[in-house]
C-alpha cells in the first residue's frame, strides 16, 4: 500500500500565509532556543532519535545535535549514544576503556570520518570524558567497515580465521584481510568467486560462533560481517534492519530502561516507512517502543554541505512553500517545529529525506529542526587539529 509520501509538493499560497506565521510563534530560534525546545519536548523519553540530512555535512546541524546529546545526558539522564557508524571500532573502544587503554583518537576511529570536524572537537572530548568515567555508554549500529575501522581491520581477519572448520582457516583469513584492506590484483580479483568466498567465510564463522568460545563482542563482529556480505551479494539485510539488530544488541547489554540517544540521518530515524523501499530503523522501533520513543527529523532551506572532508557543495534553496522556506520565512536562523506545527502544516514538500517529496510530516516524525543557511564543516584528523 502506498505510504502517505507524494511527489507532488503543493502548498497554496493561501495556506502558507495562513499557517506560517502562527507555526513559527512560539517554536523557537537560534541554537540555545532550539535545543531548549527539544530537551524540554523530549526530557522524559527513553529512546530519542536525531537526524540529518543524507549529505552527512552539515555544520550548524552537527552542532544542534552535539548540544542537544549533551543536554539530554547532564540535564534527563541519558546513559548511551548510538552512532550511524560501524560498530567494530566501538566494541574495541568500549574494551579499551574497561583495560583503561581508551584515547580519544580511538574514539574518533570510531565514529568516523562525517563527523570529525572543528566545530564537534570539544564535544567529542567531552563523549571521551563521560565515557571514560563510567557515565556514558558508546556504540555503532552500523555493519559496514569503514575508511576509520582500524579495529575491523586488524581484528576480524582472524576473527572469522577462528570461527570457521581448521580446512578453511587459512584460506578465511587472507580472504577478509584482503577485502578489509582492499589488496586485490590480477591473481586475486574481486569477482563472484571471491563475493562468494567472503560471504560463506563470515557465514560460516557467525553460525559457528557458539562453539567456538566466543565473547560477546566477538560474536557480534561476527554475526556483523556475515550480514554486510549476505547484503553485498544477495541484497538483504538491509542497513536498517542490520542497525536495528544492532540496536537490540546494544539495549539487551544495558541495565533496564536504559535511556538511549541514537546519531542517525533523518531519513533513518523516521517512524513511517513511506515510499521507501525498506522499513527505517526508527519505523522498526515505533513499533514495540510507542511513545517512549522521540524521532527528531534535521533540515535547511539553502547553504552549502562537505562530507568527510570532500569537496564543498551547494545546498539550492528549498522551493517556495516548501517546509524549509516556510520555517525560515522570518529569517530564523534555525527553527524548532512540533508535531503539532508540523499537522498544521499539512501535506508540504520537504527535503527532510535528501530529494525533494510531500507529506505530512506529522505523522513521520515529532519534530523538525530547521537551519536556514547551513555551512560546510573544517575537518579534522582523528584526534585533533595539527
Amino acid at each position: 500500500m502506498r505510504g502517505p509520501i507524494s511527489r507532488a509538493p503543493v502548498v497554496p499560497a493561501l495556506l502558507v500565509l495562513l499557517i506560517a506565521p502562527m507555526d513559527l510563534s512560539g517554536q523557537g530560534s537560534g541554537s540555545e532556543a532550539v535545543e531548549a525546545r527539544v530537551v524540554e519536548a523530549f526530557c522524559d523519553r527513553q529512546v530519542v532519535l536525531l537526524g540529518e540530512l543524507p549529505t552527512h555535512g552539515e555544520a550548524r546541524g552537527f552542532q544542534a545535535k552535539a548540544g542537544i546529546v549533551r543536554r539530554l545526558v547532564e540535564e534527563c539522564g541519558f546513559e548511551a549514544v548510538l552512532f550511524e557508524a560501524p560498530i567494530y571500532d566501538f566494541l574495541g573502544f568500549q574494551q579499551a576503556v574497561v583495560r583503561g587503554e581508551a584515547t580519544p583518537e580511538r574514539l574518533d576511529r570510531a565514529i568516523g570520518g562525517f563527523w570529525l570536524t572543528r566545530g564537534l572537537s570539544a564535544w567529542r572530548s567531552w563523549l571521551f570524558e563521560q565515557a571514560v568515567d563510567g557515565r556514558l555508554v558508546l556504540g555503532g549500529l552500523d555493519d559496514q567497515v569503514s575508511a576509520s575501522s582500524d579495529h575491523a581491520r586488524a581484528t576480524l581477519p582472524d576473527l572469522i580465521a577462528r570461527g570457521v572448520t581448521p580446512d578453511r582457516s587459512s584460506e578465511c583469513r587472507e580472504a577478509i584481510e584482503r577485502n578489509l584492506f582492499w589488496r586485490y590484483d590480477d591473481a586475486h580479483p574481486f569477482d563472484d568467486v571471491e563475493m562468494m568466498r567472503l560471504q560463506e567465510c563470515a557465514r560460516a564463522a557467525a553460525e559457528g560462533v557458539d562453539r567456538e568460545g566466543f565473547d560477546a563482542a566477538e560474536v557480534a563482529m561476527t554475526v556483523n560481517l556475515a550480514s554486510l556480505y549476505d547484503r553485498q551479494r544477495d541484497g538483504g539485510p538491509d542497513r536498517d534492519e542490520a542497525m536495528h539488530r544492532n540496536f537490540r544488541w546494544h539495549a539487551d547489554r544495558l541495565p533496564a530502561d536504559t535511556r538511549i540517544i541514537v546519531w542517525t540521518a533523518t531519513v533513518h530515524a523516521t517512524l513511517r516507512q513511506g515510499e521507501r523501499d525498506t522499513k527505517p530503523l526508527g519505523a522498526r522501533l515505533s513499533e514495540t517502543m510507542g511513545d517512549r520513543l522521540a524521532a527528531i527529523g534535521f533540515s535547511a532551506f539553502g547553504g552549502h554541505s562537505s562530507m568527510a572532508g570532500g569537496p564543498v557543495r551547494d545546498l539550492p534553496d528549498a522551493p517556495p512553500g516548501s517546509l524549509e522556506a516556510i520555517a525560515t520565512s522570518a529569517d530564523n536562523a534555525r527553527v524548532y517545529l512540533s508535531r503539532e506545527a508540523l499537522r498544521e502544516l499539512g501535506i508540504v514538500s520537504s527535503r527532510l529525506f535528501g530529494r525533494t517529496t510531500s507529506a505530512d510530516w506529522s505523522l513521520f516524525f515529532d519534530a523538525v529542526v530547521v537551519m536556514h543557511e547551513e555551512t560546510a564543516p573544517i575537518f579534522d584528523p582523528p584526534g585533533g587539529a595539527n
